[in-house]
């Protein structure tokens, strides 16, 4: 790396004030109040100096001058100080200059209703009233101008000035394009008039700066032939310049928006959701030293007692299945992990592979403190990444309590949240709902909790409002969890993604699961920096082979193989082995009497179908089902009531789809799994005897749907059906060997991206090197199948019974509620919310448009309301043939089904009724 970089604040304050040298800087606007507020208008120079401001504030807050130094280093390939310096001249001024555009006659005219331009404004002007590409004319004349006559010409500075003035140019856009090179050429003015013209109208302007700009460089502006002949020096960068980028993108058009917010709402941001090195030593302190998480329910930390022995303390690896060893077990691993973090505490890639069990969310938790803590402020911020809504909300609640934290410290980003509402007694001018807003937008807390969905189109994304948080990434902690669960076909993104973000924007990354695919074996991230460490080295033979996890339950292969099975033998099967199991008595954990006993299939009809026939029998006190259909309170009640400890002497039967697998918190005694994926299978094992303090807990597989109508794209189906025996099978799940899956399925993406003419990695990164935004953004998908979002409108109760006789379970916030109230919708005498009064707010919501924030703002409130009501189908011709008759097609214009009819098709306790549809594409979701 060059050895000297100014920061970016010194480059700022090197810059001297527009009114400097911009002819009569006063008489230019930047924006006008909004309608019926008393503001005086925003001068142009005020309007440049904030967004200067908020740029370096952005800068100092997310620590990116090093960032931005690594990334111009590795464009720049040579340790050269006046260039580097000068590429973060260039990298700035794209902010700097952005707005000097609006110097356009028009703009003042048209848009600022400026009158002393009323005599000045020029005829048929061939950017009307517009002013980005004016702003990115003046910065690329300027800057050229220097890089020819000051460094020679030097082809880097020139490709990386071109490329950077793409954000000047699309600032105002929803997006950026695979358009670079045409945008920056500016074609869009080429096809519509003669450009020499054209160029020279533009260059008038250069008068108003009192920039003296050789003829030659206006020559230049307009012909990017050279640019396309010298692209080797973008491709040679590949990922550097392609993230400096969207990089600079981010932090123009943050600061860009944070400073017009400011002056519209007459409201500077004061925070920006950054942890400060007292409040890290502050959570360390109650992590490593306070006794209870809540005494009054008697939740003890028991995380005190694994710093306390970490100093001397030895592994025993206890062998004897007991609820205590599983306990000290868990308490080996945490002393493990915060071991090996500690001594690799300069890494960026760590891997948790851990058993089902084994409190991996709690590892992880330990794991990202420790390095806050021995960082000493370098990193603020960590991020959780999930595959299900479910594990997101149910980690949040976990971790508040782990880490005792505050809500103002955390949020939940996913379809189904809503806005977040930050306790704030400040700011009566500018009301709680636009900071609330603006805290939301761009993610202004120092814990955020997403689906992979989300956080990986924002390492990828050309969406502007998603690129907003791009820098916000730099100097985070990122745990993503359950990385298993995505297709195989887009590891290889995966992978190349975390290394290049961990490497480039200095993100520390913790991928955990107990099915762990070993990404790091796919040949496209092969000779890049860093490589992985384990946490728990060797966890095959210290943890997951130990009887305490390996033991817990036994796999039952019987029924492995029939291709014959009725529902009824599997029913009888059940029904025998739930019998014999609840005569067996191990205490408070099983009493004598009772059983819980879950079954899965793959397809929601098949377990609607199950649900009905095994309701014929007595056998078991309570039959729950649980799938995709059923709504969130109800799933509430249903994992509530199978922890509600007063429930343990019961004979219990859950009935489900694959939506059970997704860490949810239960401990069943026996299970019933139709076969899919062998990790799929793994993941619900995980549910039953998950604290060893039973005996004779077994998982029992049978072959009924066919796998292949959910799996037929993913690898690992068809790469265990052609390699794996029965015998392997049981192998891999006996010995929790995963890796003898993986390792073919990872070889055979190798393989096929080595391939001469198959369109793999390689075709893909050259997107990237080629600074195709959109193609890289839609080309990495990690869901393709669209969904349908089917509105019920019953009536959802305020709370639930909670996991503790007597206690409660909130399911709309007191903020959702008063919102609510606020829309004049009041619970009925049942204590509930109708689902029909819920649905007008939204529409009108949509007919009558209110002020930008608050529109915007009780949108994303009343999401976090809908999604109570809402379930999703795979959205196919079929299902939204069958579906029509059941909604009301007005309603159902913007964005949702409305299921008006929804009392002959839909129960609240058994969710959808598939008989009515004709296709298994309604299960699953």
């Amino acid at each position: 790396m060059s050895n000297y970089f100014k920061s970016i604040k010194d480059i700022l304050n090197e810059l001297p004030a527009l009114s400097d040298y911009l002819v009569n800087a006063g008489t230019y606007f930047a924006h006008l109040a909004k309608k019926d507020v008393l503001l005086p208008k925003e001068k142009l120079e005020e309007h440049i100096n904030l967004v200067n401001d908020y740029a370096n504030v952005l800068t100092e807050q997310h620590q990116l001058d090093h960032i931005i130094n690594k990334l111009i280093t590795d464009c720049i390939d040579r340790n050269d100080d006046k260039t580097s310096n000068y590429l973060k001249k260039l990298f700035i001024n794209t902010i700097v200059f952005h707005d000097f555009g609006k110097i356009n006659e028009h703009f003042q005219l048209d848009k600022m209703k400026n009158n002393l331009f009323k005599e000045n404004v020029p005829n048929n002007s061939p950017i009307g009233s517009t002013h980005s590409a004016l702003g990115a004319y003046l910065y690329l004349t300027k800057h050229l101008n220097e890089i020819v006559f000051e460094y020679n010409q030097d082809p880097r500075l020139m490709t990386a000035c071109i490329y950077l003035s793409y954000s000047i140019f699309k600032h105002h856009g929803s997006r950026f394009t695979d358009d670079t090179l045409s945008t920056t050429n500016f074609d869009e003015l080429q096809a519509k008039y003669n450009f020499e013209e054209v160029s020279q109208f533009l260059s008038n302007y250069l008068i108003h700066f009192d920039y003296q700009i050789h003829p030659n460089i206006l020559a230049i502006i307009g012909k990017n032939d050279w640019l396309k002949s010298n692209l080797k020096l973008v491709e040679n960068n590949s990922f550097s310049l392609y993230a400096l980028c969207r990089l600079n993108f981010s932090l123009l058009t943050a600061s860009d928006y944070l400073a017009t917010n400011e002056y519209m709402n007459q409201a500077p941001l004061k925070e920006f959701g950054v942890l400060s090195l007292e409040r890290i030593s502050e959570i360390y302190a109650h992590v490593t030293t306070t006794e209870w998480i809540n005494e009054t329910e008697g939740k003890r930390n028991y995380n005190k007692a694994v710093f306390e022995k970490i100093g001397n303390y030895r592994l025993q690896h206890p062998v004897v299945a007991s609820g205590d060893n599983l306990n000290i077990l868990r308490t080996e691993m945490a002393i493990e992990v915060i071991r090996n973090i500690r001594s690799n505490k300069d890494q960026n890639l760590f891997y948790i592979e851990a058993p089902t069990g084994g409190g991996k969310t709690n590892l992880s938790a330990l794991a990202a403190l420790e390095l806050l803590k021995l960082h000493k402020g370098k990193y603020n911020k960590v991020f959780y990444v999930f595959p299900f809504t479910t594990l997101i909300t149910q980690t949040y609640k976990s971790l508040k309590e782990t880490l005792f934290l505050n809500d103002n410290e955390m949020v939940e980003l996913h379809s189904n949240a809503g806005m977040k509402v930050k306790e704030n007694t400040e700011d009566d001018a500018y009301g709680n709902n636009k900071l609330n807003y603006i805290n939301h937008l761009f993610v202004n807390y120092p814990f955020g909790f997403l689906s992979h969905i989300r956080f990986f189109d924002i390492l990828k994304t050309n969406e502007k409002e998603t690129n907003y948080l791009l820098h916000r990434l730099a100097n985070s902690i990122v745990v993503i969890d359950e990385l298993q669960s995505y297709n195989p076909e887009h590891w290889d993104k995966v992978i190349y993604f975390i290394k290049q973000y961990a490497d480039k924007f200095n993100i520390k990354f913790i991928l955990m699961s107990a099915t762990l695919p070993k990404l790091d074996r796919l040949d496209v991230i092969k000779n890049q920096v860093q490589e992985f460490t384990y946490l728990l080295p060797n966890a095959k033979e210290k943890y997951f082979k130990n009887p305490n996890f390996a033991g817990r339950v036994a796999f039952n292969f019987d029924l492995f193989d029939r291709k014959d099975l009725q529902l009824q033998e599997i029913a009888d099967k059940l029904l025998f082995e739930s019998a014999v199991y609840a005569d067996k008595d191990f205490g408070k954990s099983k009493p004598l009497g009772s059983v819980y006993t879950i079954i899965e299939f793959i397809f929601k009809k098949t377990a609607t179908e199950f649900y009905e026939l095994i309701k014929r029998s007595d056998f078991f006190d309570e039959t729950l089902l649980l799938s995709g259909t059923i709504l969130p309170h109800r799933r509430k009640e249903i994992i509530n009531f199978l922890k509600n400890k007063n429930n343990r002497q019961k004979k219990i039967l859950l009935v489900t789809t694959q939506v059970v697998e997704a860490g949810v918190d239960i401990d069943m005694d026996l299970g019933f799994k139709d076969r899919s994926l062998v990790d799929s299978d793994e993941q619900l094992a995980g549910r039953i005897n998950r604290n060893v303090n039973k005996q004779g807990c077994s998982l029992f597989l049978f072959n009924y749907n066919k796998e292949a109508i959910i799996y037929g794209n993913d690898k690992r189906l068809e790469l265990t059906r052609k390699f794996i025996s029965r015998d392997t099978y049981q192998e891999i799940l006996v010995n929790k060997d995963f890796d003898k899956l993986y390792d073919l399925v990872l070889n055979d993406r190798n393989e096929w991206n080595n391939r001469e003419m198959a369109v793999g990695f390689k075709d893909y990164e050259h997107k990237i090197k080629q600074l195709k935004y959109q193609s890289v953004h839609e080309q990495f998908k990690l869901i393709a199948q669209n969904n349908l979002s089917c509105f019920v409108p019953i009536a959802v109760p305020i709370t639930v019974e909670g996991v503790m006789k007597g206690h409660i379970d909130t399911v709309f916030t007191s903020s959702e509620l008063l919102f609510l109230a606020k829309q004049q919708v009041y619970p009925n005498v049942n204590n509930e919310i109708e689902g029909a009064e819920v649905f007008e707010v939204y529409l009108n919501l949509i007919h009558n448009k209110q002020e930008f924030i608050k529109q915007k703002t009780d949108k994303k409130i009343l999401q976090g309301i809908i999604g109570k009501y809402v379930f999703s189908l795979f959205a196919t011709n079929k299902i939204e043939q069958q579906i029509v008759l059941f909604s009301d097609e007005e309603k159902s214009a913007f964005g949702y089904k409305y299921i008006e009819r929804w009392r002959d098709f839909y129960a609240v306790e058994t969710g959808m009724r598939d008989s009515d549809f004709n296709s298994n594409e309604t299960q699953f979701l």
